[in-house]
């Protein structure tokens, strides 16, 4: 727009006044915009459950901008993170329920502190739907949604009823009709008015289906993990490779019910005889449970020349368990996609997330996905994907291994800017705002 041009002909002194008022209004306008920009976000997490590695993923995150953060948690989940001993005591506070005190007393304690917050931030809603709502909410509160058919569709989605009738009667009764559990979750969301899916592909998916209804479903800003810094790892040719190991990993509990080891153990078996080098396969998940077993027997009946089981039935210390990703050349995810929360059927990929998206951000390595998990982009640059039946995904690791894709795709993580912390950071700063100024105006 060009600027106005003045008539040389007025009267500027009757006018001057007028001016002077009106920069006055602009310098005043533009200096709360200014302060508003800069102006720190109090958000208060709230996380009863389990989720401890994303309460360590936001204070990474948004300790980079101005966010003072409060975290209301268990002293269990908080000391499974690095933020006590690690963290800026200038960027964070932590309120911990003490051992003494039931959680509606904990949360009546805290009163207070989700009365001094711009934002609340229910990070996992499980359990203790009427001592939620309890808490004072006079400011914008979002719901992170982990379980879609659970939460918003839960009528329409449970686990074989049929076959599970009884059980699905009990939980009615108990939960639904005496404990109250849809009416109070509804009224949760309610009154907090804001829902954030995990990812695009389940925002999407639950939009389609329109189980928002009555609530603000916001974009996925905040996602579960970030983008892990460059290591620049050293790059193998290929001709090389016939004096290396190649390392893969599967991540998570080492266990048939969401994953499919035994597709994984056909897949190898078809595929060593075919390969020019060692092959290193790397459990990354709890290998303790009974059902690992025959899972790790067998993976052990392929040891030899060719093979080799990395596994742990104890705790690895997290130096341990970094060492070893830092070696992976690749995972696969031969994620099990029909799963269950509860009563009530969900699938991984459309109403909920698998974690494979984190581990791949999170130690910046590609990944085989099984076809029926779709990776929305830019992570879908250092995906591919495999049918579920050991000949394809043996195809896949022959042609991984043979012509080194991972080292193809290092690039493409770069072009991940979406999910670099700072981003992220600024991202939600900025939805944070829009949230509070929203809000000033209802009132």
């Amino acid at each position: 727009m060009s600027e106005p041009v003045s008539d040389p002909n007025q009267n500027t002194e009757l006018e001057e006044p007028a001016k002077q008022g009106f920069v006055k209004r602009e310098r005043d306008k533009q200096s709360a915009a200014s302060q508003q920009s800069t102006s720190t976000v109090h958000i208060v997490i709230v996380e009863l459950q389990y989720h401890n590695e994303l309460l360590q993923n936001m204070y990474d995150t948004l300790s980079l901008l101005d966010f003072k953060l409060t975290f209301v948690t268990l002293p269990e989940l908080m000391s499974k993170t690095n933020i006590l001993t690690s963290g800026d005591s200038s960027k964070y506070s932590a309120e911990l329920k003490r051992d003494d005190e039931s959680v509606k007393t904990f949360l009546k304690r805290m009163t207070p502190v989700f009365e001094s917050a711009d934002i609340l931030y229910f990070n996992t809603v499980r359990h203790y739907w009427e001592e939620l709502n309890q808490i004072p909410i006079n400011v914008p509160g979002i719901v992170r949604i982990h379980n879609a058919h659970c939460d918003l569709a839960p009528l329409t989605h449970f686990k074989q009823p049929f076959i599970n009738v009884f059980g699905i009667l009990s939980h009615l009764i108990r939960k639904v009709l005496i404990g109250g559990e849809w009416r109070l979750k509804q009224q949760f969301f309610a009154k907090n008015g804001y829902l954030m899916m995990p990812n695009q592909v389940i925002t999407d998916y639950v939009n389609a289906h329109q189980w928002g209804k009555g609530f603000k479903i916001l974009p996925p800003v905040l996602p579960f993990a970030y983008l892990a810094e460059s290591k620049n790892d050293s790059e193998t040719k290929v001709e090389e490779q016939q004096d290396r190991i190649v390392s893969i990993a599967i991540t998570g509990k080492v266990t048939n019910s969401k994953k499919d080891f035994d597709l994984v153990y056909r897949a190898l078996k078809m595929s060593l005889p075919q390969l020019k080098c060692k092959l290193k396969l790397i459990l990354l998940g709890n290998a303790r449970d009974k059902h690992a077993k025959s899972i790790l027997n067998n993976f052990k009946s392929l040891e030899g020349e060719l093979f080799e089981l990395d596994y742990s039935d104890a705790y690895v210390p997290q130096e341990v368990f970094d060492e070893k990703v830092k070696n992976v050349d690749f995972f696969i995810a031969p994620i099990k996609v029909k799963t269950h929360f509860r009563k009530y059927r969900e699938v991984y990929g459309k109403s909920k997330m698998s974690g494979v998206e984190n581990d791949i951000l999170l130690h910046r390595k590609p990944s085989l996905v099984i076809a029926d998990y779709p990776v929305s982009a830019p992570l879908d640059k250092v995906v591919d994907y495999f049918d579920s039946d050991a000949t394809s995904l043996s195809n896949k690791i022959i042609d991984w291994i043979a012509h080194n894709r991972p080292a193809q795709m290092k690039d493409a993580f770069n072009q991940m800017d979406s999910f670099k912390k700072e981003v992220i950071a600024e991202n939600f700063y900025r939805l944070c705002l829009k949230l509070m100024e929203e809000s000033k105006k209802q009132d």
